[in-house]
């Protein structure tokens, strides 16, 4: 039987590599983008009578051509691409006894610079933006749920010809994170690192492995993308 395992895990919004050299993980099912936390750091402060979880955090994944992130138009212009990178950092504050909370950030979708070895992480950004949304702990679980919206600040269009429209557009999503468990959570049913699906346990993946750790991954679904969204207020720290 499955062990209640902490579900309190911080956020910050980013997508990885179109090079087909890497490893690349499999996507998961139903989802229009796969995020990963690849690092996370946490402090814990009072606020009158709560206390709050901060966490700062990178995350990179990967979401394909024809999504509101990954439009026709850098296909076009980058040959040979099978999906976008996206990188970014993203930062929540989270009650550490509800698990409720708001989470913010920046990202950037990228693609490789000419001088890049074919082997280079993607690092050029042609749309950047900010993210913003909110976060539900799935009681019993270790998953936490979200909801918000990318907002598209910049495209360089010169690099991409094309994305001068998404200035602006603001792009809704929901999502799910999965927190990786082992051993001592499911007692001995996953024997190294697995994440809960259904009700079930399936593995990590070698490619969301980094430096021998299971990343948190992110599952996300977009809603169609708005054009004019003004933006709303920024989180403050």
């Amino acid at each position: 039987m499955l062990k209640r395992v902490p579900i309190l895990v911080g956020l910050a919004v980013l997508l990885l590599p179109s090079s087909s050299h890497a490893e690349f993980p499999l996507p998961p099912p139903g989802a229009d983008a796969w995020l990963y936390e690849t690092a996370e750091r946490v402090l814990f402060e009072a606020d009158g009578d709560v206390i709050l979880r901060k966490a700062t955090s990178p995350l990179a994944g990967f979401t394909p051509i024809g999504t509101p992130l990954c439009p026709s138009a850098i296909i076009a212009n980058v040959p040979g691409l099978g999906h976008c990178t996206v990188i970014g950092a993203g930062k929540s504050h989270l009650d550490a006894q509800t698990g409720n909370g708001s989470t913010w950030g920046t990202f950037d979708v990228v693609i490789d610079i000419p001088s890049n070895s074919s082997v280079h992480v993607p690092d050029l950004p042609v749309i950047s933006g900010t993210f913003q949304g909110a976060i539900t702990p799935v009681p019993g679980l270790p998953l936490l749920s979200l909801a918000g919206r990318f907002r598209i600040d910049t495209v360089d269009a010169q690099t991409v010809p094309g994305l001068e429209s998404l200035v602006g557009a603001s792009v809704p999503f929901t999502g799910t994170f999965r927190v990786p468990v082992g051993p001592n959570e499911t007692s001995g049913l996953c024997p190294a690192a697995c994440y809960v699906i259904d009700g079930g346990l399936v593995p990590v993946q070698n490619a969301e492995l980094a430096t021998g750790f299971a990343l948190v991954r992110l599952e996300i679904q977009f809603g169609a993308i708005e054009l004019g969204i003004e933006p709303e207020p920024d989180n403050e720290e």
